[in-house]
């Protein structure tokens, strides 16, 4: 074998070595999403729905405006807001749901705690995107990335809105 092969033999196993050694050494896809993604506080109940997106939320005496992550539904006087704010009546009013953060920022400019809503274990914006009654919003395309949005933007793209 020439020099000229030999080498390049050897710059073939460094280099497999390397991404070997590297492959080890990163975190797999399900154990970066456990760690980009806290745990559920639980135990929120739910006192009242503004919107199809805000709802507020009491435990052990305090209360809490919840703008949920990742999605957004139509406003007063829009089409499909009765629809939605709907939906998270019958979902989730009176009822205790566990609270995820997962927004680059605690809180939006209004002061509301931005949060993924679960009930029953289940994603309530994917839920409110599911039945067409929101949007996927706030993610890398508006500069606010959240752990979800990958799979917030595949159910939009599945789902017609309602007022389409």
């Amino acid at each position: 074998m020439s020099n000229t092969g030999r080498r390049s033999l050897l710059v073939l196993v460094l280099l497999t070595l390397m991404m070997l050694f590297w492959w080890q050494l990163l975190p797999d896809a399900d154990e970066r999403a456990v760690v980009a993604e806290p745990e559920p506080e639980a135990g929120w109940f739910v006192d009242h729905v503004i919107d199809g997106d805000t709802i507020i939320v009491v435990r052990g005496g305090v209360e809490e405006t919840v703008r949920l992550i990742g999605i957004d539904t139509p406003e007063r006087e829009e089409c499909g807001y009765e629809d939605a704010r709907q939906f998270m009546v019958d979902i989730v009013l009176d009822q205790e749901v566990a609270l995820v953060a997962g927004a680059t920022t605690d809180r939006d400019s209004y002061g509301r705690l931005l949060r993924y809503v679960e009930y029953g274990g289940l994603d309530v914006g994917l839920g409110q995107i599911a039945e067409g009654y929101a949007v996927a919003r706030y993610d890398s395309r508006t500069n606010q990335p959240h752990p979800r949005e990958d799979v917030y933007r595949e159910a939009d793209a599945g789902t017609a809105g309602i007022c389409e």
